[in-house]
């Protein structure tokens, strides 16, 4: 087993805010999991002195089921709903419920307690994970890239929220990318590399130090162009469960080398609405969608539109089965199947090896998915997305947890294979940094209505 923290010498005071920094896989997470004892990673770590302490973590932990296995289409399905928790039933464990109805008004999830958590997007899920955390008012409180999924209003009340607790004399422990996934009262900052501390001491006088760059290797791909000019036609779409409208007269157009920026804050519709296009929502079929040339419900398959687009969002890689081994992970993207049943063929390896080797990757191919860092994670999936050269590109916050070298370099292969192809993209993210500079058009959610076309 490989060593992932050294000689980490670390001392927090009540009341201190103190951020963690460094590229993916400096071990940031795991330093924070051993400040509260959940990994043991030797050495001497003592914080008795703190009562109750609670863990946030980057993916969710909240109960999707009741003991019964649940998939990701489940959420447009509605199949046996009512076996699965409800957000109430999270709220129903916490005992501060005069705190509770607070954080949600001020969360804005106060209409969503009848929900079923398995119907909440990621950043709603997000939301509800922080709910339970903040309310329980502890000594000490560890969150794992805090700020990762939220939208923009999201993030400030987050902050605001966090620097109420440290000016009360709480313990706060955050660890983050940038200097900016902190709010203000948190004052001090460790940095990571390779697992060793290489900088300890207060944000004020830190400069943040440049990550290794890491560029795209000399590997070569043909990106074959679209032979169809529009891949997608929505006209007047709507959807609607009970009463609750998730979409509300939607019409946008989509032709081959175009590529669209999706906005909108957390539970605008933007993911009902690309799972209206991916084939994932049954509710498609009765609304006037035209997808590469063809009307929806006409005789093709879900696999026929699955096989035309490449896909990619945190849901999924919150339900990919982590027992599967990285490259023939990859070459399930070949047929738009969540989990490997049969072996890939040859030419299905060799293709995912070689974008492995792109991305300076190669060293990974061996393993399985639930070994790598989530940043590995991140982009293996996002080889998955590309593997098969799809017309269509679906990207649902893909650089969601990773470092800025690596969203440059992954900014940097959309670029080229913009440059070099006339696939169309979908791009959705809350930070605006994000988005590669082959995106010009843009289409913005607010409420289930298009409030912005461009």
């Amino acid at each position: 087993m490989s060593l992932i923290l050294k000689d980490i010498n670390l001392q927090i005071q009540k009341g201190d805010g103190l951020g963690i920094i460094g590229p993916n896989g400096s071990g940031k997470t795991i330093l924070a999991k051993a400040i509260l004892g959940i990994v043991n990673v030797g050495g001497d770590i003592s914080n008795d002195e703190f009562k109750s302490k609670i863990f946030v973590p980057f993916h969710s932990h909240l109960s999707l089921s009741n003991g019964h296995e649940v998939y990701r289409q489940q959420r447009w399905n509605k199949i046996d709903t009512d076996l699965l928790p409800k957000v109430m039933d999270e709220i129903r464990k916490i005992e501060n419920q005069d705190l509770v109805e607070h954080l949600l008004n001020t969360f804005g999830l106060e209409n969503f307690v009848n929900n079923h958590i398995v119907n909440l997007s990621n950043g709603e899920q997000r939301k509800l994970e922080l709910l339970k955390a903040l309310s329980s008012n502890p000594d000490l409180m560890v969150l794992d890239n805090a700020f990762t999924g939220l939208d923009k209003n999201a993030r400030q009340l987050l902050a605001k929220m966090l620097n109420a607790l440290i000016s009360e004399g709480h313990t706060i422990v955050m660890t983050g990318l940038t200097l900016d996934d902190f709010p203000a009262e948190v004052k001090k900052i460790i940095f990571l590399k390779e697992g060793i501390m290489v900088h300890s001491g207060f944000i004020s006088e830190f400069r943040e130090k440049t990550a290794e760059k890491l560029n795209l290797g000399s590997e070569n791909f043909v990106w074959a162009d679209s032979q169809f000019n529009e891949l997608i036609n929505l006209n007047n779409v709507s959807l609607k469960y009970g009463n609750k409208v998730i979409l509300d007269k939607i019409s946008w157009q989509v032709n081959a080398g175009e590529r669209w920026v999706l906005l909108g804050p957390n539970g605008s519709g933007k993911t009902s609405l690309l799972n209206m296009i991916f084939g994932d929502n049954p509710k498609a079929y009765g609304c006037d969608i035209r997808l590469f040339g063809k009307q929806k419900g006409s005789g093709e398959s879900i696999w026929d539109i699955k096989k035309k687009i490449g896909f990619i969002s945190p849901e999924f890689h919150q339900y990919v089965s982590g027992k599967q081994n990285v490259v023939n992970l990859i070459c399930s993207g070949f047929n738009e199947i969540e989990r490997v049943y049969k072996k890939s063929t040859g030419y299905q390896r060799d293709v995912a090896l070689r974008w492995l080797k792109k991305l300076g990757y190669g060293k990974i191919s061996d393993k399985n998915f639930d070994e790598l860092s989530t940043s590995a994670q991140r982009v293996v999936l996002i080889l998955r997305t590309l593997v098969k050269n799809p017309p269509l590109l679906i990207l649902d916050e893909p650089f969601q947890g990773l470092d800025n070298s690596h969203i440059r370099m992954l900014k940097n292969l959309l670029n080229e294979i913009a440059s070099n192809s006339n696939c169309a993209m979908i791009f959705v993210t809350h930070v605006p940094e994000e988005i590669p500079e082959c995106f010009s058009n843009y289409l913005e959610l607010k409420d289930g209505e298009i409030v912005n076309y461009k």
